[in-house]
């Protein structure tokens, strides 16, 4: 009898470990699947885009000379507010000072010689002819003096209007050459701030009265890491695309805002609203994780999504599927704001799977 029991044991073991394995299985195959969900935004959300930019000054100036020599005066420095018609930098007029010497020498006696060629003319000691070839010479040193006062001025570089000071690229004391940046000037008050538009959205832009950026499109800008927003107007744009980038240089222009100091060269985000180049019947689009759409319906052709039905459910939702951009996979179908999506792992589910939502633990 002890012997049968002992023969018994190895079976009894191995059906009881059989059974504790096959509970495991049954209870995995009824329990829930943890499903990341991603809840869709408003209609507009896919149509906001936003764009890096830079900050520049509506009115800039690069100052020089008209004339190159030795800089012997420079009057400011960067920051420094100016006068219109204050001098900012001198440069050597030892010459053109001689040459205006002398063209004031050539013109007070070309002056003498008409006074009295006009004396004896009255007289009839000269030929009309005389003094009109007099009057002649008189008016060439005349404008040659002119000329000469013109080159002692352009020795003056001035302030063309009230402004800053930006930068000064130059020392004092060198040479400086013809049309070289002596002083860059900044006219304070409204600011220009720049980005660049892809050809795929200035595509899209109607176009008013034979122009496009019309007012179908309005340009809000932000400074830095602030989230303020700040509405500016368009001042210009090129018609010419870059042919690195395929994207339009666009320009907008703002007054100087009271709150924030903003200096040329700063950073900004311009902020669109795309929503007002769709018509009323286009269909929205939203932006979704690739791992979101899948092709395990009846018809291998047809993408869709799983949508989180409440409690434990999933439904799928036949979509269309567009370009892939940086900010997900377009897809457009019946769906609408605050539908929650399943993000990851759809080709996993079917109608019949049972999810839970994951919910991220806080430290992970």
């Amino acid at each position: 009898m002890a012997v049968t029991l002992l023969r018994s044991l190895p079976i009894l073991l191995a059906l009881l470990v059989l059974t504790g394995c096959e509970q495991p299985q049954a209870q995995s195959s009824d329990a829930t699947r943890p499903v990341k969900l991603i809840t869709l935004q408003s209609a507009n959300a896919a149509a906001l885009r936003q764009f890096p930019a830079r900050v520049e000054a509506s009115t800039r100036s690069n100052l020089s000379f008209q004339m190159a020599g030795e800089l012997l005066e420079l009057n400011v420095s960067s920051g420094q507010r100016v006068s219109e018609g204050e001098v900012i930098a001198r440069i050597d007029d030892r010459n053109v000072q001689s040459e205006l010497d002398s063209a004031r020498s050539r013109l007070e006696l070309a002056e003498a010689t008409l006074e009295r060629m006009r004396y004896t003319l009255q007289r009839g000691a000269v030929s009309q002819s005389q003094f009109d070839e007099s009057e002649s010479e008189w008016r060439a040193a005349r404008a040659t003096f002119e000329q000469a006062q013109e080159q002692v001025e352009h020795t003056k570089l001035r302030a063309p209007y009230d402004g800053v000071i930006a930068q000064v690229p130059v020392d004092n004391r060198q040479i400086v050459q013809v049309q070289e940046t002596v002083a860059v000037i900044q006219q304070p008050g409204q600011l220009d701030v720049v980005f660049h538009l892809p050809e795929q959205i200035v595509q899209r832009i109607p176009r008013s009265n034979g122009t496009p950026f019309g007012d179908a499109l309005a340009f809000e800008v932000r400074f830095g890491n602030s989230d303020k927003p700040y509405l500016a107007q368009l001042a210009s744009y090129t018609t010419q695309a870059s042919a690195q980038s395929l994207a339009y240089e666009v320009t907008l222009t703002l007054p100087q805002p009271d709150d924030i100091t903003l200096l040329d060269g700063m950073s900004a985000n311009v902020r669109l609203d795309l929503s007002s180049l769709q018509t009323d019947n286009s269909t929205p689009l939203w932006h979704l994780p690739a791992d979101a759409v899948s092709y395990a319906g009846d018809d291998p052709d047809q993408a869709q999504v799983w949508r989180f039905v409440e409690p434990e459910n999933v439904e799928a939702v036949p979509v269309e599927v567009g370009q892939l951009t940086s900010n997900g996979l377009e897809v457009s179908g019946e769906l609408a704001a605050g539908d929650r999506i399943v993000a990851a792992g759809a080709h996993r589910l079917t109608a019949d799977t049972q999810v839970t939502p994951w919910e991220k633990e806080q430290g992970l």
